[in-house]
């Protein structure tokens, strides 16, 4: 009969809810020591229970098997807070991310609201926008899944602040001869937008007035609604001062209703004196 307290590796690890490969390694690694029965069978005490319930808990808390063995071969009041400390320390830094993306989040949300509250799209109008810093990938493309690589490449240099889905604005830079030859579906640089505060960007939108128009729906739309409003920036007696932007404000990753895509078009101008 099995004595009482012991246990197989199989009910310790639907107890536990690990597998019996990772019950194994612990064993090899000298986390745990169960006995082996005459047939062979490990015999799990309850040593090895309270063991794989700290096991559990510091594996949860991303230490690593080097350092819980280290607990558990030297383990007081000292080495317990030692480690608490420690952890306190890995949970501050990963809550500053989480803490970044909420705002941006809620910024992203308010955003949203306020374009759904817009009567009147399509309406050109003069803004001052101040700097901007961006992170930004320098490759020519046209079509929408040519952009959504750019943003993945964007992404994947920095996944911990950049993200689709709640970034605060993403978008892309007309080419320049392209736009000359009145083309505007033709883009030079992805990019994103970042806090005024990030230490790591390419460049800054410098401050400045910008013709601005907001539309809803297909991409379609972009080409002759930059023809509008380059005729309204000609017709005014301003100059383009830079680079146009189509800035994506809800899209694919919103949204599966065309009709409801909103792209913001930016053209940096020069007032007339």
């Amino acid at each position: 009969m099995k004595k009482k307290y012991e246990y197989r590796i199989g009910e310790i690890s639907k107890l536990y809810d690990i597998g019996p490969d990772s019950i194994r390694y612990y064993e090899e690694k000298g986390l745990i020591s169960p006995k082996r029965k005459e047939n062979g069978y490990r015999a799990y005490s309850l040593e090895d229970i309270w063991r794989l319930n700290l096991i559990k808990d510091l594996r949860k808390l991303n230490f690593s098997v080097k350092q819980i063995k280290s607990y558990l071969e030297d383990r007081n009041i000292d080495t317990t807070i030692d480690l608490m400390e420690k952890e306190i320390d890995l949970i501050e830094k990963e809550i500053v991310p989480l803490i970044l993306l909420k705002k941006g989040l809620e910024e992203k949300v308010k955003i949203l609201n306020d374009f759904k509250k817009i009567n009147e799209y399509e309406k050109i109008k003069i803004k001052k926008i101040k700097a901007r810093k961006i992170i930004l990938i320098e490759e020519s493309m046209s079509k929408d899944e040519e952009v959504d690589l750019a943003f993945r490449k964007l992404e994947a240099r920095n996944d911990s602040k950049l993200f689709l889905f709640a970034n605060k604005d993403m978008g892309v830079f007309i080419e320049k001869e392209s736009m000359e030859k009145g083309n505007y579906t033709i883009y030079e640089n992805a990019f994103f937008f970042v806090d005024g505060d990030e230490e790591k960007y390419n460049m800054i939108i410098p401050e400045g007035y910008f013709a601005t128009l907001v539309y809803k729906g297909s991409y379609k739309k972009s080409q002759p609604l930059f023809e509008k409003i380059i005729k309204f920036i000609e017709e005014k007696g301003y100059s383009i001062n830079g680079n146009p932007m189509e800035i994506y404000r809800l899209d694919i990753h919103g949204t599966s209703e065309e009709e409801e895509f909103i792209t913001e078009i930016q053209i940096p101008i020069l007032l007339k004196k």
